[in-house]
C-alpha cells in the first residue's frame, strides 16, 4: 500500500514540474484584447514574457524588444525625434512620387488625346523631315497611352 501511495505521489510531482517552470506570454491581439497564454504568440507580435518565481519574489519580465528600450528620458526623446524625422522623410517621398505620377498621367492623357483626335499624325523622321504615322503605329501608340493611364491615373 505504501508503495502504491509513494508511486502516485512521485507521478503527481513529475506531472507538476512543467507548470512550475511555465512561462506566461502577454500580448495584444489584432482586436486590441490582451491575451495571456503559455504558448508564444504569432510571429511579429510584441510580447511580454513572464517566468514565475516559485521561491517567493517578484516575477521577472522581458519584452520582445527589451534591448531596444531607451534607458533614460533623453534617449527616449532622441528615439522619438528620429522616428518623426523618418516618418516625415517617408511622407515626403510618397508625396513626390504621387506628384510625379500625376504629371506622367497628364502627359499620357495628352498623348492619347493627340493620337485619337489628330486626323493625320506626323512625327520627326530623324533626318530633319517628318513622317506620317500609319494606322497600325497609331493604334500601338493609343494602346501604350491607355496602359500608362491605367497604371498612373489610379483614383
Amino acid at each position: 500500500m505504501k508503495l502504491f501511495v509513494l508511486t502516485g505521489f512521485l507521478i503527481a510531482m513529475l506531472l507538476s514540474i512543467p507548470q512550475v517552470l511555465a512561462q506566461v506570454y502577454k500580448w495584444v491581439d489584432e482586436h486590441g484584447k490582451t491575451q495571456y497564454t503559455d504558448r508564444p504568440p504569432p510571429p511579429g507580435v510584441a510580447t511580454e514574457k513572464k517566468r514565475f518565481n516559485t521561491k517567493g519574489g517578484t516575477p521577472s519580465s522581458s519584452g520582445a524588444s527589451g534591448t531596444n528600450q531607451p534607458q533614460s528620458l533623453s534617449e527616449a526623446r532622441e528615439a522619438l525625434d528620429k522616428r518623426q524625422v523618418e516618418r516625415k522623410e517617408e511622407q515626403s517621398k510618397q508625396q513626390s512620387k504621387a506628384e510625379e505620377d500625376k504629371k506622367k498621367c497628364i502627359e499620357a492623357q495628352t498623348r492619347l488625346r493627340m493620337y485619337t483626335e489628330s486626323p493625320r499624325l506626323t512625327v520627326p523622321d530623324g533626318a530633319g523631315g517628318i513622317a506620317y504615322v500609319d494606322d497600325n503605329e497609331r493604334q500601338k501608340k493609343i494602346d501604350q497611352a491607355t496602359k500608362e493611364i491605367a497604371t498612373l491615373c489610379k483614383k
